[in-house]
């Protein structure tokens, strides 16, 4: 719980009476990176836990509408934290996934609208047009006003001893006060860059759901499973697969989704053996085996196909190639595959005995952790993330490691044996699009010079490079706004 400018100061229950009262106010969630903050100020965060308190639970606004006004003013703010934190609470208080998308929409401006944007309400639209009056004008114009206190006058609260005048009066006053109070909670969050979130996209809203895809080896005495997770913004639009790393899980494309999820569902999952899908039995696996079970889960879970394109990094990557040549373009439109090769040089195959070696020593998936963060990011990475993805390659199960790893000895997609599923090499892939990415750093610019070199001698292909500049091997997470517009601007063209 830390911030990334200042440290956060979380004092031990019982030791801050100002600490215990916010406690108090968060309840399960307890000090927040914001209470660490501003607990550098004791005062002021006992005035500001008096205010938010007020704000958030003593109000006649309804919660909704509320809720509406404060993720308006994230989206307009760029506040990822603010949003994250109120997303759920937007959510509880009744807003869909439709109307969130519209708030977080800010190419939409509501200033001057007199009718609802299905499907928000004329409530809603008035709120969210005085939010952006008061945030971006600071003056709110006459109509703005206007059509708010219309729709709030239709609103009847629990106060029969005061007229409804009063009480739309009352109700306005809190309307005011919810956006002037959340812009400060904004910019106190953003100058500080509390949690680290400063960098990041707001968040595009979702509908998620986590899924069990059983294996088609699963018994009852060993059941095998993928563990896959689908954020479906809107049923017509188009779906993209995401295809994990080697020593990684569906987590390490978290800082990109905000990028993918304005246009597109995207279906995560994790590759056998890793995050939550079970190690494969016995522990081995091949990358013909890891085509098919892209092919079991879109079918399993009934996504509309073919797919707008399958997305993979590394192992990933070497994935999605194989996904593309086997079954491209029936079940994927386009490939993108990121820092990996189309062939397994014989020469790791005795680097990959080294880390499996590694990996069943005592504490050597800490050790592997530690190394791989170095080998793969050539530049420091935000201290938060780097936490984030040791602690997730720390914690790879080892026999699910050394089955991954074993199947980068010796594969080959250009001239691809049984292993590989069978059939053409990866030339003779046509007419399909492709995006090669590399990121310009990782193994000092020996993986992108190979994929350059890959893209110049697929001459059937439709084969696009993109090389990210300062990128290691996980472009997505140490330069993903980068990354992400160029791999956007090539799903736009598919």
């Amino acid at each position: 719980m830390t911030s990334s400018r200042i440290p956060g100061r979380f004092p031990p229950a019982g030791s801050s009476r100002i600490a215990d009262l916010i406690r108090q106010r968060r309840g399960a969630r307890g000090l927040t990176p914001l209470d660490g903050a501003l607990l550098h100020v004791p005062p002021v965060a006992e005035g500001w836990n008096l205010l938010l308190g007020a704000v958030r639970s003593k109000g006649k606004l309804p919660g909704d509408v509320r809720e509406a006004m404060i993720l308006r003013v994230a989206a307009l703010n760029d506040a990822a934290f603010e949003w994250i934190q109120h997303e759920p609470v937007g959510r509880d208080g009744g807003l869909t996934t439709g109307q969130l998308r519209l708030i977080r929409d800010t190419t939409i401006r509501f200033s001057g609208l007199t009718a609802d944007q299905p499907p928000l309400t004329p409530l809603h639209s008035a709120a969210l047009a005085f939010t952006d009056a008061s945030t971006k004008e600071i003056k709110i114009p006459e109509d703005v006003f206007k059509q708010l206190k219309v729709s709030l006058s239709d609103l009847t609260v629990d106060d029969a001893d005061e007229s409804k005048e009063y009480q739309t009066e009352d109700l306005l006053a809190e309307a005011a006060a919810v956006v002037a109070t959340y812009n400060m909670v904004s910019r106190f969050l953003v100058s500080l860059d509390v949690a680290g979130k400063s960098d990041e996209a707001v968040p595009w809203p979702v509908d998620r759901r986590e899924h069990t895809v059983p294996l088609p080896e699963s018994t009852d005495s060993s059941p095998q499973s993928l563990h896959v997770l689908t954020l479906t913004a809107s049923p017509h639009l188009p779906w993209l697969v995401l295809v994990n790393s080697l020593l990684t899980n569906h987590t390490s494309w978290t800082l990109i989704l905000p990028h993918l999820s304005k246009s597109y569902n995207v279906l995560l999952y994790d590759q056998r053996g890793h995050g939550k899908s079970t190690v494969p039995s016995p522990p081995t696996t091949t990358f013909g085996i890891l085509a098919d079970d892209i092919k079991l889960v879109l079918k399993t879970l009934e996504i509309p196909m073919p797919v707008h394109s399958v997305l993979g990094v590394s192992q990933g990557g070497a994935t999605a190639l194989n996904f593309g040549r086997l079954y491209s373009p029936e079940l994927a439109k386009s490939i993108v595959a990121c820092d990996t090769q189309a062939v397994g040089p014989q020469a790791n195959i005795k680097a990959w005995d080294e880390r499996i070696e590694l990996a069943n020593e005592e504490d050597g998936m800490k050790k592997l952790a530690e190394a791989t963060v170095e080998r793969w990011f050539p530049s420091p990475l935000h201290p938060n993330t780097r936490k984030d993805i040791v602690e997730m390659i720390a914690s790879a199960d080892v026999l699910g490691f050394e089955a991954g790893a074993r199947s980068l000895q010796g594969y080959d997609l250009i001239n691809p044996g049984e292993k590989e599923g069978g059939g053409p090499g990866l030339m003779d892939l046509e007419g399909v699009p492709v995006l090669l990415v590399a990121g310009e750093d990782d193994a000092g610019g020996k993986l992108a010079e190979g994929l350059r070199k890959l893209k110049g001698e697929w001459t059937k292909g439709n084969v696009q490079f993109l090389g990210v500049e300062g990128a290691g091997h996980l472009p997505m997470v140490d330069r993903t706004r980068a990354f992400a517009e160029g791999v956007i601007k090539f799903l736009e063209g598919v």
